[in-house]
């Protein structure tokens, strides 16, 4: 049987790093965690927190630009924002809008995440985590916060569902990644 841990662990990401010098070839692809993104995306912005160094494309890509590199992480197959139900999409946006830190709590029944009067059932929670849909390492009592790819997925799935013309979704897409992570 697989763990939480072995699930959060599992890769969200592929992660490329990239010089802006021209005729530098990419750096190698790597395959990152939704922890891992996650963060990479926080500490772009503590340091630049502008919106214009954050790219994105329709399908779910997003490049992370500086002065002397971008970081570009394509998603995984299981965190392709398509594959986001509606019934996650709602678990998302109520861990989003919690006035209470999110937190992974074990009980009886199985794992949930637990935030003030919000519970997600074990089911669930197991599939929030292993889709890459919120970051967390696993254990009991760790903080949980919606990833890069549940922002991105919402996003995606909102633009789809409100009709907003596909050449605006990587707009909308880098907007919202601004300023979810940039604090």
């Amino acid at each position: 049987m697989v763990t939480l841990a072995q699930l959060a662990a599992r890769t969200a990401y592929y992660q490329s790093v990239h010089a802006t010098q021209p005729n530098v070839p990419p750096g190698d692809l790597t395959r990152v965690t939704a922890v891992e993104a996650t963060t990479t995306v926080r500490e772009h912005f503590a340091r630049d927190g502008r919106q214009r160094s954050v790219e994105a494309a329709p399908y779910g890509a997003v490049i992370l630009r500086q002065a002397e590199r971008s970081v570009r992480f394509e998603p995984w197959p299981d965190a392709m924002p398509k594959r986001l139900t509606a019934r996650q999409a709602d678990d998302l946006v109520l861990l989003g809008q919690s006035v209470q830190k999110p937190r992974l709590v074990f009980e009886a029944k199985g794992p949930i995440i637990h935030a003030g009067f919000t519970r997600i059932p074990p089911a669930a929670t197991e599939r929030l985590i292993e889709h890459g849909w919120v970051a967390t390492d696993g254990r009991n009592d760790s903080a949980v916060g919606i990833s890069l790819a549940g922002v991105v997925a919402l996003t995606w799935r909102h633009c789809k569902s409100t009709n907003v013309p596909a050449r605006l979704w990587a707009e909308a897409i880098a907007e919202d990644v601004h300023n979810v992570f940039c604090d």
